[in-house]
């Protein structure tokens, strides 16, 4: 039969102790204070399973005032020469951590060490050691051991524990990143608005504060009320927080302009920039007209209007108006006239491009017609070109002489009736009216216009007036000469009429028979 030793297992307990420390980490909430395990020096309490603890609260005894609890539980008694284990265990009783924690314990030369968990160094002195590197708070961290008795006795190992209390504090070391995204559209009319957008954002860790947007309008552009700076308090950006800012620029001239923006952070500095392309359409107009024309006649119009910008000309709209004394006759390229104007309409004029239209219209009156033509597109400042057209009127004189008493006896009196009708557009001046009576007729009086009076002698059978100043388009001018039939005959009675437009004498006879 196995003999059995080791009644009660004595633990002597020795310990390099540092002063307990009472802090709390500064990233977790404060632990409720671990309730006492033993209290004295050193005691052994032997439970129902037959396992014997000791423990020690050790600088203090106390484990209200101490740093750590080391502890021992061991089978009560064994049998020699079969294997046997037995648990050591260090508790930190505060709510700091503690380093360097080691934890050492004798071997007895009654007692064959086989291994322990974790694994135990073993020094010269037949002493195991092992390194619990840390113990947080509150932690418990325990050695298993595994050995054989090698003979009957007391067995009796002494164990201690040596640590290094710390102080911790934390905080939390962040990279806070300013990011800018500045947008805006590359191509726009100098009449539309730039809408400008402006992202900032923390790509980074932590908040980033006190974040400024500053954006700087090259020269050309504006705002809508004429500022050339917008500055934007964005204020606070948490990790991953993005805010948008907005800005509507225009215009003052065309040409590629180049904007920059700038955040700003502390220290922390981002910027960006785009560019947009300002372009404009800019009409030219020609206009040209025929030079001079006859009332009654055709007037042609040509007009052209080329796009000398660099966008196209949108809706397009081009306009003739007809000048009072001038028709409208026709258009060409489908222009439509309507209350004394030609429309023509273009979807779209390409840059460079030119496109020409007609008007052909009829002069009603005599004098200097001025034609305007207007053009207009989208974006783009209205041009107009005239032309003048010269009409002149056209003299047309009809002369006509009548005999009153036709035929007429020896002795008697005849009335002969000259007329001058201006049957042109324009007045005719200095209407002379000759006439001429044969030797069977003698001149009795003659009566004119007003101021056309018999000049000179006339006892030579020759009548001549005084010439008629003027006589306007469509008025009528008469002249009467009475003469005495003296010998019978076939007679006739001429007229010869000169004017300023008649280059040649117009002559007119009336016959006359004297019985």
């Amino acid at each position: 039969m196995k003999s059995k030793f080791v009644r009660v297992l004595s633990l002597a307990l020795t310990a390099v102790l540092f002063a307990g420390c009472a802090c709390m980490e500064p990233t977790a909430a404060p632990r409720p204070k671990a309730k006492p395990v033993v209290s004295g020096t050193c005691p052994v309490i032997t439970t129902a399973d037959g396992k014997t603890t000791a423990a020690m609260a050790i600088p203090t005894g106390n484990v209200n005032s101490s740093v750590v609890l080391l502890t021992t539980t061991t089978p009560t008694e064994v049998y020699v020469g079969e294997s046997v284990d037995y648990e050591m265990c260090v508790k930190n009783l505060t709510d700091c951590p503690l380093t360097d924690v080691i934890l050492t314990a004798e071997i007895p030369e009654n007692f064959k060490f086989l291994g322990s968990i974790p694994q135990a160094e073993i020094n010269a002195n037949n002493e195991a050691k092992w390194d619990l590197s840390r113990l947080a708070g509150g932690q418990s961290k325990c050695v298993k051991v595994r050995g054989i008795p090698t003979k009957a006795g007391d067995f009796i190992t002494c164990a201690k524990v040596e640590y290094k209390p710390i102080l911790c504090t934390s905080f939390v070391a962040v990279a806070p990143k300013l990011a800018l995204k500045k947008t805006m559209p590359a191509n726009v009319m100098k009449c539309d608005p730039i809408p400008i957008t402006l992202v900032v954002s923390n790509a980074g860790t932590g908040t980033l504060r006190n974040v400024t947007l500053v954006d700087t309008l090259p020269a050309g552009l504006t705002t809508a009320d004429g500022r050339t700076q917008v500055t934007f308090p964005v204020g606070s950006l948490a990790a991953g927080q993005s805010v948008t800012k907005t800005i509507n620029a225009k215009a003052t001239r065309t040409g590629t302009f180049t904007n920059k923006a700038v955040a700003t952070a502390g220290k922390l500095t981002a910027e960006d920039a785009a560019t947009v392309k300002v372009t404009q359409p800019v009409l030219g107009i020609t206009k040209t007209a025929t030079k001079k024309a006859f009332a009654g006649r055709g007037i042609v119009y040509d007009i052209k209007v080329t796009n000398k910008g660099d966008a196209p000309a949108n809706n397009l709209i081009v306009t003739d108006v007809m000048p009072a004394g001038a028709a409208f006759v026709s258009a060409s390229s489908g222009g439509m006239a309507s209350a004394g104007k030609v429309v023509w309409k273009v979807a779209s004029l390409a840059p460079k491009a030119t496109v020409a239209f007609k008007v052909t219209a009829k002069a009603v009156g005599a004098g200097t017609l001025k034609n305007q033509a207007t053009a207009v597109a989208d974006c783009a400042a209205a041009v107009s070109d005239a032309a003048s057209t010269l009409v002149a009127g056209k003299a047309a004189i009809l002369l006509e002489v009548i005999d009153v008493a036709d035929p007429l006896s020896v002795g008697d009196v005849e009335t002969y009736t000259i007329t001058a009708t201006n049957q042109g557009t324009a007045p005719d001046t200095n209407i002379k009216i000759v006439c001429t009576l044969e030797a069977n007729e003698v001149f009795q009086s003659a009566a004119g216009p007003a101021g056309s009076n018999v000049t000179g002698s006339h006892k030579a059978g020759v009548i001549t007036f005084t010439p008629l100043r003027s006589l306007a388009p469509k008025a009528r001018a008469a002249w009467q000469v009475k003469v005495k039939g003296v010998k019978v005959g076939d007679v006739r009675f001429a007229v010869e009429m000169t004017t300023d437009e008649l280059k040649r004498p117009v002559n007119e006879t009336e016959a006359t028979q004297i019985y």
